[in-house]
């Protein structure tokens, strides 16, 4: 099918979108990579390779036993992916979206979740991708479609070159254990060693933590390259995860969250899941801003 790849260029970047998962492939800043397919071909399509960053909508990461109560009604999920036994990210990621609109510096993408059986969840996203000089700008929204009130969330899965250098700035309040499957344990304070206040290299060991209290920004530098990324969040983005396998592995993973994995299993106020009532929205918008 044509335009399955959307190539998006200006004078500081290029990007290329994907309309399978709404992912994007690959991006550079003056030619030089900022983003890093996965090393596992086809995590979202599974058509073209590696993927580099991908949305997460209805919701982000895990559900404990694939099932959650909300409004007194219980509701099941089923795994969507052969390598995981939970419900994974959601369905935008491993589906096809609808290309609204291309031009040289901008895409939109439409998704259209219907409810069936396996998932709660009817729902309408959509993607915008375009570049503005510098700053790569990522925004995605979803409308809920069903005829009951549901929990929603969202969020980007991006990739990062990981180099020897590489130093990470986030400031958050918590940090979230990670237990059996995956899953966030009890909350607690941040070790020295995994504490990004201020700009600090990562773990060598493995790290899949989900953090909280978030301001909402984040800083990455790659001084090998005399590269720096600043990254902007616009709504409610109150979490993040970090994911990165160890100091060998040549990638990281930084994916701002409206709320926390296993939100739906967590009480409202402390996952960060917003209900939205049939024909509502939640919307935000992640700014990548790129320079020496």
């Amino acid at each position: 099918m044509p335009n399955d790849v959307l190539h998006l260029k200006n004078d500081e970047l290029s990007v290329e979108l994907s309309r399978f998962g709404g992912s994007l492939l690959a991006a550079t800043w003056r030619g030089i990579p900022f983003l890093k397919p996965a090393t596992t071909a086809g995590v979202a399509s599974q058509r073209f390779g590696a993927e580099a960053s991908f949305p997460l909508v209805p919701f982000g990461n895990r559900i404990e036993g694939n099932s959650f109560t909300f409004d007194g009604e219980r509701f099941f999920l089923e795994p969507n992916t052969p390598a995981d036994p939970f419900c994974l990210h959601g369905d935008g990621w491993l589906s096809e979206w609808e290309v609204k609109s291309h031009s040289g510096e901008q895409a939109r993408l439409s998704y259209v979740h219907a409810e069936r059986a396996g998932s709660p969840y009817a729902y309408e996203a959509v993607e915008e991708v375009w570049l503005d000089g510098s700053t790569l700008v990522l925004s995605l929204a979803v409308t809920n479609m069903s005829p009951r009130t549901l929990p929603f969330g969202l969020g980007h899965h991006p990739f990062f070159p990981r180099t020897a250098e590489t130093r990470l700035k986030a400031k958050a309040k918590r940090i979230w254990g990670e237990r059996t499957g995956h899953l966030p344990d009890a909350p607690g304070p941040i070790a020295r060693t995994l504490d990004f206040t201020e700009a600090n290299t990562l773990p060598a060991r493995w790290m899949n933590n989900a953090y909280d209290g978030w301001d909402g920004e984040a800083a990455i530098e790659w001084p090998e390259h005399q590269l720096a990324l600043r990254l902007e969040t616009q709504g409610p983005f109150g979490c993040f995860m970090i994911y990165s396998p160890d100091a060998d592995a040549d990638f990281f993973c930084f994916e701002p969250m409206t709320h926390l994995p296993n939100a739906h299993n967590m009480p409202n106020e402390d996952g960060g899941l917003v209900a939205l009532h049939p024909g509502q929205s939640l919307a935000g918008t992640i700014r990548f801003r790129l320079a020496h």
